[in-house]
């Protein structure tokens, strides 16, 4: 028992499902963590280096979010639609060329973003603000989308996506680490805007190096794209495939468990206002706790990716609940800096473990519509994940700022009210843990086992690679 105990977390560690090479796992992985943490510059750091730095009003930024959450409703579908209907052209690609293309845009829109003056009146640092971010994320909306559906014609089957998924969780922790650590810094304490520009710069100057070595490393081959370039969509069909696919049981109830549990993936920035305002540490102490809680979740995260492809998405999030409640209730009920840290610890995990869990669904659920329809609609289906988890994950920021604005939080002052540090603990962690809770509702009602996961991932291998066994 022992041995075999022993043979399984090897493997685990060696990303050994059959398919792509470790090395193409890699390579393929190596796009998606540099995008998510320039998502955490963007909606994280910045958020606080507006409300405390610059000092725009949360009231302001509540609406920055509200535009931002309206025009991603308009957005995403139709970047969606637009990618889909893009043929593959030899010389120049489709995907890759995509993410290519969209990087200056983001690159550029991050540094302006900096640059906003605490002297200005608040409407036209809201105006800025709201302008940056719009040009940021319809080219962040684009690189993704053409990400994800590279992926999947790339990494056909669930145990090759669960693998890039694992390895692009260790890509983005370790890069977090060095991109959260400046903020944590810089932003727990007494901050300034003379120190912090010079130094965000280089941050997001190393971004766009990476970016730009990441794009280097993928190769599009037109074979990938032979079965997809057979497969179009009418303009006129678009709404009522989108329909269709927005009432399907495995859609709503995937997409609603998302929506409600949103709140449990954003606790970076709550961190932030936890450290600073309640446990009142230093941005050393922060720094600490923050990245070597994420060590030890890193350390995991090959056996969650096994224990997921043991169970199931279903069966393995409903294993992940012990570590959501003690991690959001002890983090409420912390009464010195290492209850709080051991909290944080479990949130973190509890974190990274059900984004493991549920890395699979989307592209389940591709899959399984063109099994069911014959037709391929990546984009249409990653512009609605983005319309109903992009746009609506924004407002758990405007959750946050709202609540914390009503108990009294005031990022100018030297030191926050009793009231005001409530408000700071029920933001991150009873919302958070009533979320998850009521997000078991739906996922109840999510019909895919692991029997069937198992069916669609063995149908996309051999449309993808006409039958190539595992």
């Amino acid at each position: 028992m022992l041995g075999k105990a022993r043979s399984a977390l090897r493997q685990a560690f060696r990303f050994t499902a059959a398919g792509l090479t470790l090395g193409e796992k890699w390579r393929l992985a190596l796009p998606g963590p540099i995008l998510s943490v320039g998502g955490v510059l963007i909606h994280n750091v910045f958020l606080k280096y507006y409300t405390d730095i610059i000092g725009l009003s949360p009231k302001y930024v509540a609406w920055v979010y509200i535009i931002y959450n309206i025009w991603n409703a308009i957005n995403d579908p139709v970047l969606g639609v637009w990618i889909d209907r893009m043929r593959h052209r030899a010389h120049r690609g489709k995907y890759v060329y995509i993410m290519r293309v969209t990087v200056p845009f983001m690159i550029v829109a991050s540094f302006l973003m900096m640059l906003s003056n605490p002297a200005w009146d608040q409407w036209l640092i809201f105006l800025l603000y709201t302008g940056l971010l719009f040009i940021y994320d319809t080219a962040a909306t684009a690189y993704s989308i053409a990400y994800q559906s590279f992926v999947l014609i790339a990494a056909p089957t669930k145990e090759e996506r669960i693998d890039v998924g694992v390895i692009q969780n260790y890509v983005s922790q370790a890069m977090s680490f060095l991109i959260t650590l400046i903020p944590t810094l810089l932003l727990v304490g007494d901050g300034k805007q003379e120190v912090i520009i010079p130094i965000f710069s280089a941050v997001i100057v190393a971004e766009a190096i990476f970016f730009t070595w990441a794009l280097r490393g993928l190769r599009e081959d037109a074979q990938m794209y032979e079965s997809l370039d057979k497969q179009h969509i009418d303009t006129k069909e678009v709404y009522k495939e989108a329909w269709q696919i927005i009432k399907s049981r495995p859609f709503l109830t995937f997409i609603t468990f998302t929506i409600v549990t949103g709140p449990v993936f954003f606790y970076f920035t709550p961190f932030l206002y936890y450290m600073d305002s309640v446990v009142q540490s230093t941005g050393i102490e922060a720094t600490v706790i923050d990245v070597s809680t994420h060590v030890i979740a890193l350390l995991f995260l090959p056996v969650m990716g096994s224990i997921v492809k043991e169970n199931g998405t279903k069966k393995s999030v409903y294993l992940g609940t012990i570590f959501v409640v003690l991690g959001y209730g002890g983090i409420f009920l912390a009464d010195g800096i290492w209850s709080a840290a051991a909290s944080y610890v479990l949130i973190v995990f509890a974190v990274n473990y059900l984004r493991t869990a549920i890395s699979p669904v989307g592209a389940l659920l591709i899959d399984e519509n063109e099994r069911t329809t014959g037709v391929r609609k990546t984009g249409l289906f990653n512009g609605l994940f983005s319309l109903f988890t992009v746009a609506f994950s924004s407002l758990q920021t405007v959750i946050f700022i709202n609540v914390i604005g009503a108990y009294g939080y005031d990022g100018l002052a030297a030191e926050q009210s009793e009231s005001a540090m409530l408000g700071i603990r029920v933001a991150t962690g009873l919302i958070p843990l009533a979320a998850f809770l009521l997000g078991l509702i739906p996922l109840a009602l999510y019909p895919f086992d692991k029997k069937k996961e198992d069916d669609i991932s063995a149908f996309s291998n051999n449309a993808r690679r006409g039958g190539v066994k595992m």
